[in-house]
């Protein structure tokens, strides 16, 4: 019986080795192989306005996402107003893992124009060492936002 019960574990683990040697994960004819360049995109949404301290505000949430399966730092935000004119740039660490969207509630853009062109620009790297700069444009006018 001990012979029996060795035999049929030897048989079992000569049949996983077989199983498992002719498992290639290099090889997988759908695997997908990992992007050259992440593709980002920026959006704004759920746009309010508002009227304070004698700006015209505009809060939105900022939502990036990433769609070729690389992942993203930003490092680098920069906001314009008064149709380029006026500009704040501010040091970031934002980020966004390969396929993943990632939504940063509470931002906001104030002018004094009541019709204005702001642009919102960030830029950082992706994981393989590559450039990315995301740039999004809003034309204003009063209470109406529309995102380009």
């Amino acid at each position: 019986m001990l012979t029996l019960r060795k035999s049929a574990t030897l048989a079992f683990l000569a049949i996983v080795a077989i199983v498992l040697g002719g498992c290639d994960e290099d090889a997988a004819p759908d695997a997908k192989p990992l992007a050259d360049k992440a593709v980002m995109t920026m959006d704004l949404v759920n746009i309010q306005y508002s009227f304070k301290n004698g700006r015209h505000t505009y809060g939105h949430i900022r939502r990036f996402a990433e769609s070729a399966g690389l992942g993203v730092t930003l490092i680098k935000g920069r906001v314009c107003v008064h149709n380029g004119e006026e500009c704040a740039e501010s040091l970031v660490t934002y980020r966004i893992e390969a396929g993943a969207v990632l939504d940063q509630p509470n931002h906001y853009v104030a002018t004094k124009l009541a019709a204005d062109v702001i642009t919102i620009e960030y830029s950082g790297k992706d994981d393989n060492g590559n450039p990315v700069v995301m740039r999004r444009t809003v034309r204003v006018d009063n209470k109406t936002a529309t995102v380009e």
